[in-house]
């Protein structure tokens, strides 16, 4: 964090420290009670703007590839479905405890949202052209050595950036918007679709890629404590 923000001070360092783990602790709570709480309740703790660009593109026979990083509660965006008139896909990664693997995928699927693996997502896209959807993809993770293939200044640090949502972009010809995940007040929230293009394809090579990193880090510069500070996002 203070590599992240060199022109705070550490006590402000601190307090966001503080803060990032209270909201950590409500998201963890937030997905336990997921669990149980009503389709209703679910839905009225998330305010959406902006998604008729998405529902726009859908109309025209386009894909739309959101890409969003682990800010606030990401998870809140399981019940996108029932907010917008289009098949919403989520990307994941599975998790190797079949047990949590099993629960965190009936978690996010409780509300309409489709699942399906990350390394699967362009497959599916090309092989269902007539049914254009939404896919949800998290780009902000350390990216292996082996898929490095561009680095730019993220957070005041020389970072290896992910570019995985632009190629899929690119091959499938699909409209490219960012999510802006903000928490409103405990326990809600508010996703803005701010459109990055309307086709990939013709766009400038790493452009999509350099806007949602951009986007991302005002994102983070606008809360510092929502971001998943834990994940090591340097540690190579």
């Amino acid at each position: 964090m203070s590599r992240a923000f060199p022109n705070k001070k550490y006590k402000e360092i601190q307090s966001i420290e503080k803060e990032f783990y209270q909201n950590f602790s409500d998201m963890f709570a937030e997905v336990v009670k997921s669990i149980s709480i009503s389709p209703l309740k679910q839905t009225c703790k998330l305010d959406i703007k902006g998604f008729e660009f998405v529902e726009e593109q859908v109309e025209k026979g386009n894909n739309v590839i959101a890409c969003l990083g682990h800010c606030t509660n990401w998870e809140i965006l399981n019940c996108l479905p029932s907010k917008i008139n289009t098949d919403v896909y989520s990307g994941y990664k599975r998790i190797r405890v079949p047990i949590f693997n099993k629960l965190m995928f009936d978690i996010r699927g409780r509300f309409g949202m489709h699942l399906i693996e990350s390394k699967s997502v362009a497959k599916h896209i090309l092989s269902n052209k007539d049914k254009p959807s939404l896919y949800l993809l998290i780009a902000d993770q350390c990216p292996k050595k082996i898929n490095v293939d561009y680095q730019m200044t993220f957070l005041n640090q020389m970072t290896s950036v992910l570019s995985g949502p632009e190629k899929l972009a690119c091959a499938t010809h699909s409209a490219v918007v960012y999510i802006y995940l903000t928490r409103k007040r405990r326990g809600f929230f508010e996703a803005v679709c701010q459109p990055i293009c309307e086709n990939a394809k013709d766009t400038q090579h790493f452009g999509i890629t350099k806007k949602y990193i951009e986007l991302l880090e005002q994102n983070i510069q606008d809360d510092p404590s929502c971001w998943l500070w834990t994940h090591k996002r340097w540690k190579r």
